[in-house]
């Protein structure tokens, strides 16, 4: 049987894919010139390793190990060619740039593992909603970062947008509530709400955000409340200790980062230097 093409192994294609995106803005004989060896590289690797007899799945999560250990390599070799080229990255660039680099670190680990196990299966709609929600909380991290004026608001926007994302995330993964297609999960879309109506009617400041983030709090609260009293709680994957547990968690990280905002509020302007 002849061997499967190389750009069947969907480790090489992302490999690829990867190759283009951080050459992006580069000249284009540079950036054409950069994927034709990283092709030719992984086609190379792809027949000596088949060659020898390896299976495709080692030869998947070798490429994949490669990927890992070399995106530094590849940012410090983007630095040097926009350099030499005499262009500027946008600080918008170089933040995209970074969350990708994370999000992509991230979401290589599933995808190396699905190439070894059967016990890791991810479809694309679930490395879609994973990347959608690691890009936008890297890039709301990296703007709170950039517009902060004083380490505590920072802080207090770290600890929302975390509790955020681990809210969304496990409602998606396995439900707070039961299991996640529970009817009782879609109110934490309410409280969601509740904390993003309450930043932008506050403009983002931090008195502001502090009744937002605690209102957001309350809004959790009220949920547990509600799971409790509607008897959700006694669900075959539920229970009275998981609900609040949980629930707890998260509304004290929105108590904390209320708190720390309230102690950006109180903090004299930043003086510019």
């Amino acid at each position: 049987m002849t061997p499967e093409p190389a750009a069947r192994l969907r480790t090489a294609r992302l490999v690829v894919r990867w190759v283009r995106f951080y050459t992006r803005g580069l000249p284009a004989a540079i950036a054409d010139r950069r994927v034709e060896e990283i092709e030719a590289d992984l086609q190379d690797q792809i027949a000596d390793e088949r060659a020898n007899g390896t299976s495709d799945a080692r030869i998947a999560l070798g490429i994949g190990s490669r990927l890992v250990r070399g995106l530094a390599a590849d940012a410090a070799w983007r630095r040097r060619h926009i350099a030499a080229s005499g262009r500027m990255s946008t600080p918008v660039f170089r933040s995209v740039a970074r969350v990708s680099l994370v999000a992509a670190f991230i979401l290589l680990l599933p995808f190396v593992a699905m190439q070894v196990t059967d016990q890791v299966v991810w479809s694309r709609f679930d490395f879609l909603v994973a990347g959608a929600l690691l890009l936008g909380t890297g890039l709301l991290l990296e703007l709170a970062a950039r517009k902060a004026r004083h380490h505590s608001y920072r802080a207090a926007a770290v600890v929302a947008i975390g509790a955020v994302f681990l809210l969304v995330w496990l409602n998606l993964a396995v439900g707070i509530i039961g299991e996640p297609g529970e009817p009782a999960n879609a109110l934490y879309v309410g409280v969601l709400a509740v904390g993003l109506g309450g930043a932008v009617t506050a403009r983002f400041r931090p008195a502001g955000m502090a009744r937002a983030a605690l209102a957001t709090a309350l809004a959790q609260a009220l949920v547990a409340v509600v799971a409790l009293l509607t008897g959700k709680a006694q669900a075959p994957v539920s229970s009275v200790s998981e609900v609040v547990g949980l629930n707890g968690l998260f509304v004290a990280l929105f108590i904390v980062s209320a708190a720390l905002f309230w102690h950006a509020a109180s903090r004299p302007p930043a003086r510019a230097r």
